[in-house]
């Protein structure tokens, strides 16, 4: 994911560099699926990717007969505790889009119940759910 103008300050000054090392590791592909970066072609209805060869008739099938929507990867690098500020190697993963989303899923989801909490000043007092 693109890191939001606010959150610059919280990564390192080399995290250039750190996606650079951690994409090297992967050998610039998603860590959890596989698919290349950079690579062009279509997510079939059950997630799966499909490269397109443009010297074959894939292209045709996958975005003509089955309508779908032509992509292209885009690694990222995931912070598996989400704190940009724990750059480890260990903590860091690189993801395609797809991996990325649905490992931020249940973060993401109860990060936006805690900020609707605070907004309507429905805070819990206790850690309950």
């Amino acid at each position: 994911m693109p890191i939001k103008k606010e959150n610059k300050k919280l990564y390192p000054k080399n995290w250039k560099e750190i996606r650079q090392n951690i994409l090297k590791r992967a050998g610039n592909k998603c860590e959890f699926c596989g698919v290349e970066n950079y690579a062009i072609g279509v997510r079939d209805n059950d997630g799966i990717f499909h490269k397109i060869n443009p010297e074959t008739s894939d292209e045709y099938y996958y975005v003509e007969v089955e309508n779908l929507k032509k992509i292209k990867i885009i690694l990222t690098i995931a912070h598996l505790d989400h704190n940009p500020q724990n750059c480890d190697p260990l903590n860091l993963r690189a993801l395609c889009q797809k991996c990325h989303n649905n490992y931020d899923k249940e973060h993401r989801i109860e990060t936006r119940r805690k900020t609707k909490e605070n907004r309507h000043g429905q805070a819990k007092l206790f850690n309950e759910r």
